[in-house]
């Protein structure tokens, strides 16, 4: 019998480094690296600004609780100092009433000394002269200052005007005198001083 001949020998194997086998691997296309990339988050902080319903309302209402906070934070300072300051306005002006009824009596001693009848004793005198310097000083002791008036420009708020004198001496709206001493009790009038106020002469026809 004959001898059969060798296929394998007749029919070459293929190369894995063909120029096919290259053309055709080249066509494959990695899907991996492809889902990696697509599946990584993007560096622009434009795509995606949804933000939770729950959690912008939650920021709406801490925000809205701080503005009230700071509200009647500042509501409750402004009464802190007005507690203080009507604290205060009490504790100096708590005796207005009482001192306001002493001054007729101030003003009854300021007269019986300016009136003093002559040969009177002096040593009697000068005892009532250190009597009413004493009240005056129990005045002063309180806050009460008197109100300056002669040579001072005339002025509504500390000054009642009674009379006037005509003088070319004074400038116009000048106090000239004092009828009756007023008096201030801190930064208040207590009462006001009565005055005449000079006015120009009326000019002659």
């Amino acid at each position: 019998m004959g001898k059969k001949p060798n296929m394998s020998s007749q029919h070459p194997s293929a190369d894995p480094t063909t120029p096919g086998s290259e053309k055709s691997r080249k066509g494959v296309i990695d899907t991996r690296a492809s889902s990696a990339t697509e599946s990584e988050p993007s560096g622009d902080p434009k795509v995606d600004q949804t933000v939770d319903p729950a959690l912008q309302a939650a920021r709406d209402e801490a925000q809205a609780t701080f503005g009230r906070y700071q509200r009647l934070a500042a509501d409750f300072e402004n009464y802190k100092r007005r507690t203080r300051q009507d604290l205060t306005d009490r504790t100096q002006y708590a005796n207005e009433e009482l001192l306001r009824k002493l001054l007729p009596i101030q003003d009854n001693l300021q007269r019986a000394l300016e009136h003093a009848p002559e040969g009177i004793d002096r040593n009697w005198f000068e005892g009532i002269k250190l009597v009413a310097r004493q009240f005056d000083e129990l005045l002063q002791a309180q806050g009460l200052s008197a109100i300056p008036a002669v040579g001072e420009k005339f002025d509504p708020a500390q000054h009642e005007a009674i009379a006037s004198e005509e003088t070319d001496e004074h400038e116009e709206g000048t106090v000239v005198e004092e009828v009756q001493p007023g008096y201030r009790l801190h930064n208040r009038v207590l009462r006001p001083t009565l005055v005449k106020v000079a006015h120009p002469p009326a000019l002659k026809s």
